[in-house]
């Protein structure tokens, strides 16, 4: 999405979210429900609309997706350079963790080694094109590269290391299948189908999306009234207290802050910028961006479909570790 068209419809939200509160219910902005509650609607709708866009275009798009062919490109490069490679893919496509799935289904469906396309997964939701322009411009070209070469780095290590403890047993069983039977999926789990027409792909892609809008929007409201409620009702000045350089616990406590919260990288970066500077360390508030875009709750029910429960606890485990490691890092080192 431009970043100009994607400033239009965050506008476009906002007006909604205040002519409904503000104007309509007669809530007001001084309160501490009016803020949580437009906090909430502004969200709510923002995300499931933008969540269901941006997975029906790519499952659409995904039809036409030759997954053989990235294949082919990374059988070519050493195994390191192949998980770098698809880190970088993840960091430079315009995806969310919802979106990330069918692709990643396709590279395990093309024979992609596992390690590969988990470089790809963990990658692809916490950076993107948009989310680099506005960080950069609210906290600087200094963060805003920090965050992008953890965030690869986070990838490339990651998968490598899942691929070398052969966690690809842990996948969902029709995932090992993909392969033998490709009448599995007409759209977001193959590669390209050439027999299918325009329609027929836009009917697919609508039927998956539809699908798995049924099964995360329960849990996008709650990762959401979450965060309303934290907007609202929960001063500035506890965060300061507990995600401050001075407190020991603020990384793990960061990163499990950023569980029940679901956005995107962009949604935010507004939070993290307002953290920042409140007085809320560096490292910290980077680590909570990525806990929420990478290890969400509402992500790990979406995971689900492709991850067998052994393997999302281990991937919760690791992404934990991690980002904890990598908090106390930039905490020292800025």
């Amino acid at each position: 999405m431009p970043f100009l068209e994607y400033i239009r419809k965050e506008i476009m939200f906002l007006k909604f979210a205040d002519l409904l509160v503000y104007n309509l219910l007669g809530f007001s902005d001084k309160t501490n429900f009016g803020l949580a509650l437009h906090f909430f609607v502004y969200d709510v709708i923002k995300i499931l609309f933008l969540l269901f866009v941006i997975v029906l275009t790519i499952a659409f798009l995904r039809s036409y997706v030759d997954s053989n062919k990235f294949k082919i490109f990374i059988e070519k490069q050493p195994k390191i350079l192949a998980h770098i490679f698809a880190a970088l893919f993840g960091a430079i496509t315009p995806f969310c963790s919802c979106s990330s799935i069918p692709l990643f289904i396709g590279f395990i469906e093309a024979k992609i080694p596992f390690g590969v396309a988990m470089s790809f997964l963990i990658t692809s939701p916490m950076i993107n094109e948009i989310a680099i322009l506005v960080l950069a411009g609210v906290l600087g070209i200094k963060i805003t590269l920090i965050y992008v070469i953890t965030g690869i780095c986070v990838g490339v290590i990651g998968g490598f290391i899942m691929g070398e403890l052969g966690f690809e047993k842990y996948l969902q069983d029709y995932l090992k299948k993909l392969s033998s039977n490709t009448k599995f999926c007409t759209c977001s789990c193959s590669g390209t189908k050439t027999n299918l027409t325009f329609m027929n792909r836009f009917k697919d892609a609508f039927y998956y999306a539809k699908e798995l809008m049924q099964k995360i929007w329960l849990f996008v409201l709650l990762g959401v009234g979450v965060g309303a409620f934290l907007h609202g009702y929960v001063p500035q000045e506890f965060f300061m207290k507990y995600m401050g350089n001075n407190n020991f616990y603020s990384v793990p406590l960061a990163v499990i802050i950023g569980i029940p919260l679901y956005a995107d990288a962009t949604t935010i970066i507004p939070i993290a910028q307002v953290l920042i500077h409140k007085g809320a360390a560096i490292g910290t508030v980077l680590v909570f961006m990525m806990s929420v875009v990478g290890l969400s709750l509402p992500e790990m029910i979406i995971l689900s479909r492709v991850m067998k429960r052994e393997l999302i606890i281990r991937y919760v485990i690791f992404m934990f570790i991690t980002f904890t490691i990598v908090g106390y890092f930039y905490n020292f080192i800025i």
